[in-house]
């Protein structure tokens, strides 16, 4: 998980970093990531995602952040439920009947 800046993007003759003062007074550097095109931060522990999120709006009137996740590997089938023969979508599940009970012959 990478915290970015939006709104900013690298142009010709900017920074490569971006330094975030966070409301604790600590400062988070932000580096231009070719991958995502965004200025990005890999915080540490959920305290620095609270401390950059929260001078959002305060410290920095015009500078917003989000999250970037790295996408899902896409899931794969267990070979045990795959056939040749299978289809896509299981069919309806079979009614229980109701158990009879035996008849009482009387004595």
């Amino acid at each position: 998980m990478k915290i970015i800046i939006i709104g900013k993007r690298d142009q010709m003759g900017t920074t490569p970093a971006i330094r975030v003062k966070g409301m604790s007074q600590v400062r988070y550097q932000f580096l231009w990531d070719k991958e995502i095109r965004h200025y990005a931060y890999e915080p540490k522990n959920q305290k620095e995602v609270d401390d950059i999120f929260r001078t959002q709006g305060k410290l920095y009137k015009s500078m917003f952040f989000s999250v970037w996740l790295p996408e899902p590997e896409p899931m794969q089938k267990p070979e045990a439920q795959v056939s040749a023969g299978s289809k896509s979508r299981p069919t309806s599940k079979a009614k229980k009947k109701q158990p009879v009970e035996k008849e009482v012959v009387s004595a």
